[in-house]
C-alpha cells in the first residue's frame, strides 16, 4: 500500500482526490486533516504532524492563511481541524493584526457536520487570560486547546484520542443499527 501526504495549493483540486499524484488507481485517504498553522516561523508539531499522520494514510491539508482554510473547508470534507488562532487572514498578512483563526473556527462550527477541532493559541500573558480563552475555546466547540509552543508529541497523542473517539463513536452506531435490524428480522419472522 502506497501512502501520500499531500500539501495542495487551494487552486491544486488534483491533490483532494484527482490524478497527477502517482500511478495506480486512486485510493481514498482514511480522513482529511486541515492544520493551519500561523505566523512567521514553522512550529515543530506542524511540521511533524503531517510527515506522521501521512505515512498512514491520513490526508493532512496545510493552510497557511484564512483565506486557504476557507478554500480548503469548502473543497473537501474535513474530519478533523486544527486551527492556529494566530492564522493569519492572507499570505500578505503574516505577522499582521488581524489573526483569522477566530474566522475559519466559525466557518467550520457552520458546517452540517463540524468536525472535531484543535485550537492553538499564543501564549497568555496572564492565568486569567488563559483562563478565558480556555472556556471560550471549549464553549465554541473545541475537542481540545493547546498552548504554543507546542511538542509534537502532544498533538499526536490528542489526534490519536479524536480517531479513537470517531472510530468507536461510528462502531457503537454500526453496532446499535445491526442489533434494530436483528430485531425487526426476528418479528418480521416471528409475525408470520
Amino acid at each position: 500500500m502506497r501512502f501520500r501526504l499531500l500539501h495542495p495549493q487551494p487552486a491544486d483540486h488534483t491533490a483532494f482526490g484527482g490524478s497527477g499524484h502517482g500511478a495506480g488507481p486512486k485510493r481514498s485517504p482514511l480522513m482529511n486533516v486541515l492544520l493551519t498553522s500561523g505566523g512567521w516561523r514553522e512550529d515543530a508539531w506542524a511540521t511533524a504532524v503531517p510527515q506522521i499522520l501521512g505515512a498512514h494514510g491520513v490526508n493532512v491539508i496545510q493552510a497557511r492563511s484564512g483565506i486557504e482554510a476557507s478554500n480548503v473547508i469548502r473543497s473537501v470534507t474535513v474530519h478533523i481541524a486544527v486551527v492556529d488562532l494566530a492564522l493569519p487572514l492572507d499570505d500578505s498578512s503574516i505577522g499582521s493584526s488581524e489573526p483569522a483563526g477566530a474566522r475559519v473556527l466559525q466557518l467550520l462550527r457552520r458546517l452540517d457536520a463540524p468536525p472535531p477541532v484543535v485550537v492553538v493559541r499564543p501564549p497568555q500573558p496572564t492565568l486569567r487570560e488563559a483562563s478565558r480563552g480556555l472556556v471560550d475555546a471549549l464553549l465554541d466547540g473545541a475537542f481540545a486547546v493547546v498552548d504554543r509552543p507546542c511538542h509534537p508529541e502532544i498533538m499526536l497523542r490528542i489526534m490519536q484520542r479524536i480517531m479513537e473517539r470517531q472510530f468507536i463513536d461510528r462502531a457503537v452506531a454500526a453496532d446499535r443499527a445491526a442489533a434494530i435490524e436483528r430485531a425487526d428480522a426476528r418479528r418480521a419472522a416471528g409475525g408470520q
